[in-house]
């Protein structure tokens, strides 16, 4: 007689990766693997209260009464086969309604869990979006998301993630045969608030803009426009439409902002450009007290509109800040961004300071004043005191987003210092922006680790991680922080003396930024590609590519790379055996390096004057330039200086 029983149970599936081919190749070895499977795994199962429903070939089908007892259990069976020769497993997890008939399982939620193993890692468990939602509730796992894996024939949707704790390895997509649905990634511009108030308001409009895209674009896998990218076009003058097309995304936010006294009116409004409607619109007033929740309520309704699921600050908090602080915060933001000379920084500097002395627990004014100090370069250290004292603020307010970044900021610091110390900050870095699933986040800390890997000299995995950021840079497609992933793997691939590889990345970034209209950074991979073809031999090819790095360089009166591209066309003069025309690319390097004050620089171009005039047999010039560029590289604590020539001329 025929007996069905519905439960809710979660279904487990295992897979023994390579077992054809072990198959065909040693079918005695492979039935003896069967054995060894089903001696080891069967008593691990049972001790958690699972059923072995069957053997579905080399794989398993289990079932547990619930979802941690069923991971609690897959656990174990990667821990206790991980040295076992040939016993690779994939483990899939699903929870859902299952019938029990005659000693079988059926229905949706098993076929679901059966398509949801080939998703994991060799040695890893994958699991559905049913399995991580009760995983989040518990600090001890983490999870990465995946994608909306392929399903025909299963009525459900469902998502994929895999476990990243407990030492399981993250699944590789480009090692995963199954496939995920396309997604359409959601994509927004956000225009710069108009002010519409005083002129001397324009701050708080242009400071809640940028931190509303920094937000934004934290929030996950969603494509912000920069700010740099709209600032580019005439954006007032286009429509929705228009915007849509030139920025790449589907759809536009713009507002208004009018300081009344200490009342603020505001209006936003967001364009589907793809439905051709008005998706979210809104009026309000606040008093002037609210003004630090603004750009909170603010991105939440824009993450809310592209339905983008997001954590505040990892607990759901908005944290109160002091409103005059926030004031000088965006005061300061303003007068960084658009700085121009050193006086803006300074002045910048002064504002953030008034900030955080109004309200020492604003972390994130904290942070803004570090990076202003660091990027003027005055005082290191007191920069990495400021974040140290951000970090641990903070974590006592559950602000993970500003944990991700100081612990990322003070890795920085320590990248020349102490590279080791470096890395451990990085990767503390990395398990916060994954957690919060802050994509934009994730890939910095990725391509930060890739520099510690790059200056140990570990080639293959900076180029692991630069191939990540990259990635994450195409998910999201930020093609900014695409072009710099494109140059960090074209430097790998220099390293490796792989000159073509090199110039073929970037070429990649150079049409990125040409795309953008970055002209310094066209510069730079212009004369990056110029020093590829120079590696080669290829003079002729290397001194095109230079010349049109520096006209862009002096067009821009960018005298720091002005001074690099010189010297480099020194040098690339000097092996073409044209001594003085090399001797006329030092000598105009040394005099720009002069007026800037780079001792590195006029060291080098010093030793460039001094053996051109060796080869041009000027001996007495020589010896003078190379020993003031000896003295200097001393003076300057280098280590290693090629003396022959200055040595030859003694003899």
């Amino acid at each position: 007689m025929s007996t069905e029983e519905r439960r809710l149970a979660a279904i487990v599936f295992t897979d023994i990766v390579g077992f054809t081919k072990l198959s065909a190749k040693n079918e005695p070895a492979a039935l003896a693997l069967l054995e060894t499977q089903r001696s080891l795994l069967q008593p691990i199962v049972q001790s958690h209260g699972g059923e072995w429903l069957k053997e579905l070939g080399d794989g398993l089908l289990l079932s547990f009464e619930n979802i941690r007892n069923a991971v609690d259990a897959a656990i174990a069976i990667q821990n206790a086969v991980s040295d076992i020769e040939y016993l690779d497993l994939r483990i899939g997890i699903h929870q859902g309604e299952v019938i029990f008939s005659n000693n079988d399982v059926m229905g949706d939620d098993v076929n679901i869990a059966a398509r949801i193993e080939p998703f994991a890692a060799t040695g890893g468990i994958a699991i559905s979006d049913r399995v991580n939602v009760s995983l989040e509730r518990d600090p001890a796992f983490t999870t990465k998301y995946i994608g909306k894996p392929a399903l025909k024939g299963v009525s459900q949707r469902v998502e994929v993630y895999c476990i990243t704790s407990h030492g399981l390895p993250k699944t590789d997509m480009t090692k995963v045969d199954a496939k995920l649905e396309k997604e359409e990634t959601a994509s927004i511009a956000i225009l710069p608030f108009e002010n519409k108030g005083a002129p001397d308001d324009e701050f708080y409009a242009y400071g809640i803009s940028y931190d509303l895209i920094a937000d934004v674009a934290r929030a996950g896998l969603i494509r912000v426009a920069g700010l740099k990218d709209v600032e580019m076009i005439d954006y007032a003058k286009l429509n929705y439409d228009k915007l849509a097309k030139t920025l790449l995304v589907r759809y536009v936010a713009q507002g208004t902002l009018w300081k009344l006294d200490s009342i603020f009116q505001l209006f936003m409004e967001i364009f589907d450009t793809k439905l051709s409607k008005v998706a979210y619109t809104k009026k309000w007033q606040t008093d002037w007290k609210d003004l630090a929740t603004i750009k909170d309520h603010l991105s939440n309704d824009i993450l809310d509109t592209l339905k983008i699921k997001i954590k505040k600050n990892g607990q759901g908090l908005i944290i109160a800040i002091n409103p005059d602080a926030y004031e000088y915060y965006l005061r300061a933001e303003h007068k960084f961004q658009k700085r121009l000379t050193t006086n803006d920084i300074d002045l910048a500097m002064g504002l953030s300071m008034k900030a955080i002395e109004l309200d020492n627990n604003f972390v994130e004014g904290k942070l803004q004043l570090a990076n202003i100090i660091y990027a003027k370069g005055d005082d290191d250290d007191k920069a990495l005191k400021l974040t140290t004292n951000a970090l641990a603020q903070a974590e006592a307010l559950g602000n993970q987003k500003t944990v991700g970044d100081a612990l990322r900021f003070i890795g920085e610091w320590h990248i020349r210092r102490d590279p080791e110390k470096a890395l451990e900050y990085f990767e503390r870095s990395l398990t916060v922006f994954e957690k919060l699933g802050d994509k934009k986040g994730t890939g910095f800390a990725l391509n930060s680790i890739g520099n510690v890997n790059w200056r140990k000299k570990k080639t293959k995995d900076a180029l692991e991680y630069y191939d990540r950021f990259l990635t994450i840079a195409e998910e999201i497609g930020d093609k900014w922080i695409m072009s710099d992933a494109l140059n960090n793997i074209a430097l790998i691939h220099n390293d490796m003396g792989d000159s073509d590889a090199a110039i073929k990345f970037l070429e990649k970034a150079l049409r990125i930024k040409d795309d953008l209209s970055d002209k310094a950074g066209s510069a730079k991979n212009l004369v990056n590609i110029g020093f590829q073809y120079f590696t080669k031999g290829d003079f002729d090819t290397a001194l095109v590519y230079y010349n049109k790095g520096l006209a862009i360089d002096e067009a821009l009166v960018n005298k720091w790379r002005m001074a690099f591209d010189r010297r480099l066309l020194g040098f690339l003069f000097h092996e073409m055996g044209d001594y003085a025309k090399a001797l006329e690319h030092f000598e105009k390097a040394y005099a720009i390096d002069e007026t800037l004050d780079n001792k590195n620089g006029v060291m080098l171009s010093l030793k460039g004057i001094g053996i051109e005039h060796y080869y041009m047999r000027d001996y007495d010039k020589a010896l003078d330039f190379l020993e003031r560029s000896y003295t200097m590289r001393k003076e300057l604590g280098k280590k290693s200086f090629q003396l022959y020539h200055v040595v030859y001329l003694y003899l």
